[in-house]
């Protein structure tokens, strides 16, 4: 086939396409080139909301607070989980250059935990309060955890002289210049097996004096050491904290250069280690699901759009024809609500089949543009501009699988990195793609499949003549 030929009559037949918004259907529109016809065609898709009850959580951001969406009145809950970093040389000098002391044993001389906040939503005054809870054992990545997850119920937490301390904030908090959380750890603490220290730093420092090893890496610290806290919600509406890590600094006094002077270490967490969101949404389900004039994107937990693509309708009147491009636009409406705390929409969204949804996110792949694509809010319209691979992997698949014909719009974080290309130019690369996990709202004109539809598919068809 000759490529050079179809794609600049592609090209051409697209702009044709773009010229008429109000065409419901337009067809038998021909470019000739050589041996080569371009067709043009246009349909409508039905779309629908779908609700998830829980999504992957595989963030190095943790969400916590609990706040009110104003666009239909469902509380949603942050929970959060977040462990520590751990290196080989964590920093601390010899132990015998250690002053501060109890009898012969290291001791912290104070302990304390900051959670540093960015992007948080909501209420910068209102006093949050939450209970902070020590691990039972390390939530590994070698499994799978979802946003309804609860470590609490699944026996994670320490029920037994653990770490059980609520603490008050604002997102206005701060620690010196810094904006976050900041928590004293000055209180006895245990160890498992009973021991008694005068404060959780003491207890780290001891244990890393007398097992090293055990502060090699972070799976040797999580299961061995100190598995993770636990913040839970306890009161206060109206605040969401963005916590992207969280830092426990350990306090001491050593010799340096023959003198006493303060000293400290931080233990940090980031994203070489898991952080979890638990989420609880209390959305009107049935309000959302049931609207016949809207779908909807809520995050971080609850409600996908669903496409359902005419596939044999794609293929009548079309035999023998390659389907070469397929432009999907799906427009947004803009939020009625008249509140200062309303969500935003999600800036990026990724299309793919119904039936990959779990096992794209748990293999942590990127998009291919072959069945996954990303789409971006511009011009209050998420546009996909060529989605012809997986229409025709469509037309191949097994039509007894009820979601045979199914896409699904998911909103997304991209994580990305800047590289230097071989001409010496900067060029942004996504690294990673993970479900978004901020408070977003997104409403968007639902797509009935009958004339008038708000959604529909421009295809450009080629044909060797």
């Amino acid at each position: 086939m000759n490529l050079k030929a179809i794609f600049p009559i592609a090209f051409m037949a697209l702009a044709f396409v773009g010229c008429d918004d109000t065409t419901e259907t337009v067809g038998n529109s021909l470019n000739k080139n050589n041996s080569f016809v371009a067709t043009t065609d246009s349909f409508l898709v039905a779309s629908n909301t779908v609700q998830v009850d829980s999504v992957l959580s595989k963030n190095t951001v943790a969400y916590l607070g609990y706040v009110r969406d104003p666009e239909t009145g469902s509380y949603i809950t942050g929970d959060a989980m977040i462990q520590l970093h751990s290196l080989a040389d964590i920093g601390l000098p010899a132990k015998d250059s250690i002053v501060s002391k109890l009898g012969n044993e290291v001791i912290a001389d104070s302990c304390e935990l900051f959670l540093p906040l960015a992007k948080s939503y909501g209420d910068s005054t209102v006093v949050m309060t939450l209970n902070l809870r020590e691990m039972q054992k390390p939530m590994l990545e070698t499994r799978t955890y979802y946003t309804n997850f609860d470590p609490e119920a699944n026996g994670y937490l320490r029920t037994t002289n653990g770490i059980n301390k609520d603490a008050s904030y604002t997102l206005a908090s701060k620690a010196g210049t810094s904006s976050g959380i900041l928590i004293r750890m000055n209180d006895k603490y245990w160890d498992k097996n009973g021991k008694e220290y005068n404060n959780l730093g003491t207890y780290l420092l001891q244990t890393y004096y007398a097992h090293p090893e055990y502060f090699k890496n972070t799976y040797s610290f999580l299961t061995n050491v100190f598995p993770g806290f636990y913040f839970k919600h306890k009161s206060g509406l109206g605040a969401m904290a963005h916590v992207e890590s969280c830092l426990l600094n350990i306090f001491y006094r050593s010799k340096v250069n023959g003198k006493d002077s303060a000293q400290w270490i931080s233990l940090v967490g980031t994203e070489e280690v898991l952080q979890h969101t638990k989420v609880t949404n209390t959305a009107a389900t049935a309000t959302l699901l049931n609207d016949t004039r809207y779908t909807y994107l809520k995050t971080p937990a609850g409600f996908f759009t669903q496409l359902t693509i005419p596939v044999e309708q794609l293929e009548n009147g079309h035999n023998g024809q390659d389907i070469n491009q397929v432009k999907l636009s799906v427009p947004r409406v803009n939020n009625s609500t008249t509140s200062d705390n309303a969500l935003s929409p999600s800036s990026s969204v990724l299309l793919l089949p119904v039936d990959s949804l779990n096992s794209f996110f748990k293999q942590n792949v990127l998009m291919d543009n072959k069945v996954s694509f990303l789409g971006s809010l511009v011009a209050n319209t998420y546009t996909f501009d060529n989605i012809a691979n997986v229409i025709n992997v469509m037309r191949k698949a097994d039509k007894t699988n009820p979601n045979w014909n199914k896409l699904v719009i998911v909103p997304v974080t991209l994580t990305t990195t800047t590289r230097q290309t071989q001409s010496g130019s900067n060029e942004t690369v996504i690294t990673k793609i993970t479900h978004n996990m901020s408070l977003t709202s997104t409403k968007l004109l639902k797509g009935t499949g009958a004339p008038g539809s708000a959604i529909k598919l421009n295809v450009i068809y080629t044909k060797v003549q």
